[in-house]
């Protein structure tokens, strides 16, 4: 019995491996988001290593999902305003403006980013660019992205006074190369 559950566990796996190369969807939950703002003159590092990304290679479209109490910052008044946004998640629906990622050997690419931010439904654009890089590791594609928003997107006033001109986001993600099948 045992033994039966072991290899219907293991072709289950194997499955869903297939399945995923066959989508050529690329996830992560350790995507790097830093955004920089302007507190009253003062330039402050909002950041996070646990940003969820899901990219299609064939469409480029895009799913960007952020928990805002799991945001770091050195400053102890905006770290204490994000810390209270225990259920409060930013995500962002889009398009990169390409074709389809391309993860073999290529010059560097720079091309429009759109979508939704959500939950505010607030159509954004941004520059994105995709660079080729060693192939030693499975990474071969720097991702990055970025956005200037205006602070009442992001951080409506009230949670966060004192938070003036755009918001700079920006997003970096190394990519993993296709799987050939």
């Amino acid at each position: 019995m045992t033994k039966h559950f072991f290899i219907i566990v293991v072709l289950f796996l194997f499955a869903a491996n297939i399945s995923e190369a066959q989508n050529e969807l690329y996830k992560t939950s350790k995507g790097y988001l830093l955004i920089k703002v302007d507190l009253n003159g003062t330039s402050v590092d909002i950041r996070s290593d646990e940003l969820m990304i899901m990219l299609d290679y064939e469409t480029g479209g895009i799913v960007l999902k952020q928990k805002v109490s799991s945001l770091m910052t050195d400053n102890d008044s905006i770290r204490s305003q994000l810390k209270k946004l225990q259920d409060v998640y930013l995500k962002f629906e889009g398009k990169l403006g390409l074709d389809y990622v391309n993860t073999v050997d290529h010059p560097p690419v720079d091309f429009q980013v759109e979508g939704t931010l959500l939950p505010q439904d607030i159509q954004i654009t941004g520059k994105g660019h995709l660079e080729h890089i060693a192939q030693k590791t499975k990474s071969v594609c720097l991702l990055t992205m970025d956005f200037m928003l205006n602070p009442e997107i992001i951080f409506p006033d009230a949670q966060f006074p004192g938070i003036h001109n755009k918001i700079n986001v920006k997003v970096i993600q190394s990519l993993l190369g296709k799987v050939k099948g």
